[in-house]
């Protein structure tokens, strides 16, 4: 027990953050800690050419070769996707014993920032702009033979009009995602098992993200029974069918471009 006390401890020890003003690979300056993820911890730096702020991403000290395996991906994954609402790999190196990922810093609100901090409400309208607008993002994913697999509201930052997709951390390519360590498998979703299931994944996560947005106008009742989704919101008969599909609980979409017409859809029809 005590073995196991003290290697949590050199665990953490080694995975504990540069500080402020460190300067990493002779080049990048950190000013702050941005967040911590299970395989990786992001900073914010700055250009050494125009002083532009830039994300800068740490392979976790501890995941070791693994850690390190993820990063060098996704900065090849970055690379591939050159679309101007993703992230663009600035720069990548090893530097003690890690490797890091320099890539475009997006300021902004995440989703999760609006629902739980904002407070902002998401009607059925105002759910379907947002992720028609995610979805053209995660169609250019697809297109380019790729899957992100953690479509969350913390990885969707929306910047006044405009919307970003980021963290590429678990991102594979389509029929390669059963190697990433840490992402959960469409048959542990609950989904059927069809091809490309990693599409499907992601579409079962795009499904997720949908119903945050739309519980935020949501109002428990006290001491009331717990109820599904379908029980506790109130959506129209098309919300209910497009959400049903990309949870599995109905006939799956076969593929991206199918739900991006049946939202858009719906979406025209909500306008009139």
């Amino acid at each position: 027990m005590a073995f196991e006390r003290w290697r949590g401890f050199i665990r953490a020890w080694r995975d504990y953050p540069f500080p402020e003003g460190a300067v990493i690979g002779g080049n990048y300056t950190i000013e702050a800690l941005l967040g911590e993820g299970s395989y990786g911890l992001t900073y914010l730096t700055r250009s050494p050419e125009d002083g532009t702020p830039l994300a800068l991403k740490q392979s976790r000290p501890s995941k070791k070769a693994v850690g390190r395996a993820m990063l060098a991906r996704e900065s090849t994954i970055l690379r591939v996707m050159e679309h101007p609402n993703i992230p663009a790999c600035r720069d990548y190196f090893e530097y003690k014993g890690s490797n890091w990922l320099v890539t475009d810093y997006i300021a902004g609100k995440t989703l999760e920032d609006l629902i739980f901090d904002e407070r902002i409400v998401y009607g059925e309208r105002e759910c379907l702009a947002t992720t028609l607008k995610l979805m053209e993002r995660v169609a250019h994913v697809h297109s380019r033979g790729y899957v992100h697999l953690d479509l969350r509201i913390p990885n969707v930052i929306l910047q006044n009009e405009d919307l970003y997709l980021i963290d590429f951390g678990l991102a594979a390519k389509i029929g390669e995602a059963d190697t990433v360590p840490g992402r959960l498998k469409p048959r542990e979703k609950g989904l059927p098992e069809h091809r490309p299931p990693e599409i499907t994944s992601d579409l079962y996560d795009v499904g997720q993200l949908m119903l945050f947005m739309l519980y935020s106008g949501y109002k428990p009742v006290r001491g009331g029974a717990e109820r599904s989704w379908r029980e506790e919101l109130e959506l129209s008969s098309g919300m209910l069918q497009i959400l049903s599909r990309l949870l599995g609980e109905q006939e799956t979409y076969p593929d991206t471009a199918v739900f991006i017409r049946e939202a858009g859809e719906l979406y025209k029809s909500l306008l009139r």
